[in-house]
């Protein structure tokens, strides 16, 4: 039987397993006053479902207009997940988010979804050696910023963290120029994602995308943190980078999206 839990208690149990649970926690840091948290246990382990109000998150209003909520689920077990799944209201559209496919019939009993991707998040415990040429910094500098905006990054958003010390960026120039850039941010206490590659089209091609990386990874190896890295199971280039690096994968979580009644039926004319 599911019951409904304060968000707080769901990360401290989450952080028990923090990279399985990574992209749960994080949700749950992000939006706390946003998310409704249940849980399920029983002799085949536990569960929990987080539903969020896709409003809030940038990226899900963006890619999923039609749905009003999203729904994650971690279980151990489908007749867990079977009983969290009563919890999703069924007249809204909705964005579930699973880390096992053995979740997939429990959804398929109350909700007809459409697959719609899948994204792949590496780790890796081997040291990487710094890179001198590349600076580690809190104040990468305006075209840093809007580099990184680019890729979804806001400066209202990253700023903050880069000042309280949440997040760093790692930026190779050449010539005056940026040649790459990324940045590294707190999911979860120790776990920190690499994210906002880039190389200004000019830099392309010499390596300098895996040198930004590498002098990241080797940050946060010693400062004692946990690497995490994503990539869009289409974004083949991104993928083959995090392989090129030594990182390897470890979790993948795939989007699958139910429509509304009212937004999947045919309007009059």
């Amino acid at each position: 039987m599911a019951v409904f839990t304060p968000v707080q208690d769901a990360i401290d149990e989450l952080a028990r397993d923090p990279l399985r649970n990574i992209v749960l926690l994080k949700h749950l840091l992000a939006y706390p006053s946003h998310v409704k948290v249940h849980r399920a246990g029983g002799a085949q382990g536990a569960a929990t479902l987080v539903v969020l109000e896709t409003g809030v998150s940038p990226y899900d209003r963006l890619t999923y207009p039609k749905a009003t909520l999203a729904a994650l689920i971690e279980s151990d077990h489908p007749e867990l997940t079977a009983s969290l799944v009563s919890c999703v209201p069924r007249d809204v559209g909705i964005v579930f988010k699973l880390s096992r496919e053995s979740d997939l019939a429990a959804i398929y009993s109350r909700f007809p979804v459409m697959r719609r991707s899948a994204f792949l998040s590496f780790t890796s415990a081997d040291e990487s050696q710094p890179d001198r040429a590349v600076r580690i910094t809190a104040t990468p500098g305006a075209y840093a910023f809007e580099l990184f905006a680019a890729q979804g990054h806001a400066r209202a958003w990253l700023e903050p963290l880069l000042q309280a010390g949440k997040a760093i960026a790692c930026v190779l120039e050449r010539d005056g120029d940026i040649g790459a850039a990324c940045i590294a941010f707190e999911n979860y206490g120790p776990v920190w994602e690499v994210g906002g590659v880039v190389t200004p089209p000019a830099h392309r091609r010499q390596g300098f995308a895996a040198r930004v990386v590498r002098a990241a990874l080797a940050t946060l190896t010693d400062r004692g943190l946990t690497p995490r890295y994503q990539a869009e199971e289409r974004n083949t280039a991104s993928i083959g980078l995090a392989r090129s690096v030594g990182l390897t994968p470890f979790l993948t979580i795939v989007h699958y999206e139910h429509e509304s009644r009212e937004a999947a039926a045919p309007r009059a004319r």
